[in-house]
């Protein structure tokens, strides 16, 4: 039975912070239970208090108490709800009343994830980095942060900027965890709206009044809306929408003042040089009061990915420069191995100078003169920045003196280059500083730029492991699991004739476009058929569905779409939702070229899907399925009941939903659609909503779920048992946060059971079952694969394709795996240099 509870008009005026507001939400309250449909039953507080409907929480040891006069509803004791709202709206005001935003909200912090709010809250307006791992919360911390800076009067205008696919993830996280109304734009064929949280769309898709193509920022869409409210308002933009040029003035207008308290950024790391979203970001910052990025990867390979983001957190003179600021950490590399090499090999100070010198430009190979001012600019930003930032003293007293100096004054030059001894402004120049110690004392500074550099001020980073020293500390109690993970081959069987003549199709289609079409339509028609090419290896069915879609419209005039399909191509890890956004998978299906010599490539492809059309028609049983079947059954004979299934596909999900349904009836999809149900009465799926599809799976009524990617970030199922890959993104991170989605802090599971299927033979399938093998790829969520999994899939999109252009007689898949094991090793050193990871190697300061 489902129950709503008039309660939620009291939960709802927590937002609300005058008496016109709370009258408002009242009167929207009232209505969504008005049209609630008849399976929903409402009843009074007290009525469902005397039925026992209420999960109750003790505070104060009282809980009896309130109990009773709840079910008795005593109005002598029981405060009025104006009054009880009006001292709620401005409790986060009073001394301690950043706590109640953890005590509205519905989630318990784990203690890495309170202690970043703590600070982030103490030092706002600060813009910062969110790097914490993949699962451990990064979303918590956000919308913690929020919420707690709502609560005290900081943030009344707050903007989210996420991927298309988690828009509505969002909104739903920020509501169901903390009591946050976010609205996001949605633009449609009559005009441009903002969707709320609650209630029907008639209630809550508000028309706004802006224009999308208005000079001043108060006249556009989001402009509009967000001056028109008397309240706090939060706004939720795709920035793949937000970027295009004509939308970034939406969320970002050049003006002098900033429109927002708060920005906050998901999946920042896509917002690389020379992208718009690196430039949307950057106005972002400008506009904003306080910026927070959010990405579990800040860098792969390149010490300039780091900048990239840190550019937005105020980096101090000398370091926001992106070239000084990569040879900052290349100097403290290149410094800390010479003089390992050089050692103590040396007979005075002048002398080991002027060896470690030599060997640092050898190093850098660099030029005669260059070495010695690339030293002194490193001596000098670790000074400034000891000696211009409050808590480092202690430290650089201990490295002091744990440092076996040469002499008295090259003692009491190290103690002015680490800022414990002041510096004379007549005799002591900052810029040579360092060149006034010797070899011996260098190795202290190598050692203070692990931890003493903006980038450790202005980066949250923790790991699985910081949750396992919690664990035994006794400050966390839930379980960490470990995985399970095993891919199966699947044999084509009967369908191999079908799958190779597509696979045929794809390639020769996808040559001929890179051989006769030019600029972006040589790019488009390349993204059709490598989307192509990922719908095959996901599903028969998958591919057939959009060929099908595709060979009605190739004898039709359609719109041209060569701008809009050739920008997603320049994408990286576009999703199916992405694509919906953008243009939607019909169009992509019917996307034509339409210069001179296209017409030769549509008739080649046209021949091409002719040859084999009618057995594309016919039914093919897909040899996943029958996996799926077995393994499902398998599972259930060992306990594992609970079983989530991932694709990439609509199409995909709807084709094993129906397969499943005639022996396995308790089956739910949850996707970028909604939530969905059968109904084994009527043979129908009915929309049931994500939530009610959420907590039937938690709750054991519905236990075998299929999902898409799309959906996967709103999902946190400790309850799982088992989570089956139906197919395998050529993204390895996708796999990663789908895996997420179970293996969780506090699963049921101390072991959680994952299955990838592959195709046989098919190369993508071959490269993940290599990167299984011999990197252990998804065996641990951390591990020197994390940094570079999303570097892998134009290495897997170059060898699928054929479009790499090497003449390397190894493999396919060996070559991407080899190359994945190099990136991985040179992310592990960039990682020591930047100070993000601790270097298991550590030069000694003291002779031995």
């Amino acid at each position: 039975m489902a129950v709503q509870l008039r309660a939620l008009q009291s939960a709802s005026l927590l937002e609300s912070r005058r008496s016109k507001v709370r009258r408002g939400r009242r009167l929207d309250v009232q209505r969504a239970l008005e049209r609630l449909p008849p399976s929903v039953d409402v009843f009074e507080l007290d009525e469902a208090a005397r039925q026992d409907l209420i999960d109750w929480k003790d505070t104060d040891g009282s809980l009896e108490e309130h109990v009773e006069r709840v079910k008795n509803h005593d109005p002598q004791t029981t405060v009025p709800e104006d009054d009880t709202a009006g001292v709620v709206s401005i409790a986060g005001r009073t001394p301690g009343g950043i706590h109640l935003a953890e005590e509205i909200s519905t989630v318990t912090p784990w203690p890495h994830q309170r202690t970043i709010s703590d600070t982030a809250v103490s030092i706002y307006p600060n813009n910062l980095l969110f790097c914490d791992e993949v699962g451990l919360g990064k979303t918590i911390e956000a919308g913690l942060t929020l919420s707690r800076l709502m609560q005290v009067g900081e943030a009344e205008q707050a903007l989210f900027l996420v991927p298309a696919g988690l828009v509505q993830q969002w909104q739903n996280e920020l509501l169901d965890r903390f009591n946050i109304h976010a609205y996001y734009h949605e633009r449609s064929y009559d005009g441009d709206y903002m969707i709320g949280p609650l209630g029907d769309t008639e209630d809550h898709r508000i028309p706004t009044s802006g224009a999308a193509d208005a000079n001043a920022w108060e006249n556009t869409p989001i402009g509009s809306f967000v001056t028109e409210r008397d309240e706090p308002t939060v706004v939720i933009e795709s920035w793949h929408t937000a970027r295009r040029e004509g939308n970034q003035a939406h969320v970002a207008p050049r003006i002098d003042e900033s429109v927002w308290d708060l920005t906050v950024v998901d999946e920042a790391h896509s917002a690389r040089e020379e992208t718009k979203l690196y430039d949307l970001l950057g106005q972002a910052e400008e506009t904003s009061r306080c910026l927070y990025a959010l990405t579990a990867t800040p860098m792969q390979l390149n010490v300039g990915e780091l900048y990239d983001l840190l550019r937005l957190c105020d980096l101090p003179e000398g370091w926001d420069d992106k070239d000084r600021f990569v040879e900052f950490f290349e100097t403290r590399q290149a410094l800390e191995d010479s003089l390992s090499t050089v050692g103590f090999r040396y007979q005075n100070v002048a002398d080991g100078q002027q060896q470690v010198l030599q060997q640092f430009q050898k190093e850098l190979d660099l030029e005669e003169d260059e070495g010695r001012p690339r030293i002194e600019r490193f001596g000098r930003l670790i000074h400034e920045h000891l000696t211009s930032n409050p808590g480092y003293n202690e430290q650089a007293k201990e490295l002091v003196e744990e440092t076996e100096t040469e002499s008295i004054q090259q003692r009491k030059a190290l103690e002015k280059l680490v800022g414990v001894r002041e510096i004379s402004p007549r005799f002591d120049d900052p810029r040579s500083l360092i060149f006034d110690c010797g070899p011996t004392e260098w190795s202290a500074p190598v050692e203070a730029s692990q931890c003493a550099t903006p980038v450790q001020s202005r980066i949250f980073r923790n790991t699985r492991a910081v949750l396992e020293q919690c664990q035994d500390l006794g400050l966390l109690d839930d379980t960490v699991p470990t995985r399970d993970v095993e891919t199966k081959r699947i044999e084509l069987g009967d369908a191999a004739p079908l799958y190779d003549q597509v696979e045929q199709y794809i390639d020769e289609t996808y040559k001929q476009s890179q051989k006769v079409l030019t600029g972006k339509e040589k790019l488009a028609l390349g993204f059709v058929m490598t989307t192509y090419r990922q719908r095959l290896t996901s599903s028969l069915h998958a591919i057939k569905q959009s060929l099908q879609r595709r060979m009605e419209k190739l004898d039709e005039k359609v719109e041209d779409m060569t701008e809009e399909v050739s920008e997603l191509s320049r994408d990286a890890g576009v999703t199916e939702a992405t694509i919906d956004e953008a243009i939607g998978q019909a169009s992509l299906d019917a996307y034509q070229p339409s210069s001179r010599g296209a017409a030769d490539v549509i008739q080649a492809e046209r021949t091409a899907l002719q040859e084999f059309v009618d057995d594309l028609r016919q039914a093919h049983t897909d040899p996943k399925v029958a996996q799926l079947r077995r393994d499902i059954r398998s599972l259930r004979q060992s306990a594992r009941d609970n079983i989530i299934i991932f694709t990439q596909y609509h199409d995909t999900l709807k084709h094993i939903r129906e397969t499943l349904t005639d022996t396995h009836p308790n089956v739910g999809t949850y996707s970028g659609g909604g939530g969905m149900q059968y109904d084994e009465t009527t043979g129908e799926w009915v929309n049931v909503g994500k939530e009610a599809i959420k907590r039937d799976f938690t709750d054991g009524d519905t236990n075998i779920l299929i999902c898409t990617d799309s959906a996967s970030e709103g999902l946190n199922l400790q309850t799982a048992d088992a989570l089956i890959n139906f197919d395998l993104p050529w993204n390895p991170m996708r796999v990663e946060q789908r895996i997420g989605r179970i293996d969780r802090i506090g699963q049921k599971n101390e072991v959680v059971k994952i299955i990838n299927y592959a195709y046989k033979d098919s190369i993508d399938g071959d490269i993940y079952e290599e990167l299984e093998g011999r990197l252990q790829l998804f065996e641990n969520v951390v591990g020197p694969m994390r940094p570079v999994l999303n570097s892998i899939e134009q290495d897997i999109k170059d060898a699928v394709m054929g479009s790499s252009g090497s003449e390397d007689a190894r493999r396919p898949s060996e070559q991407v795996v080899e190359e994945a094991d190099s990136r991985a090793k040179r992310a592990q050193e960039k990682a020591e240099e930047t100070g993000q990871q601790v270097s298991q190697k550590r030069y000694r300061r003291k002779r031995r």
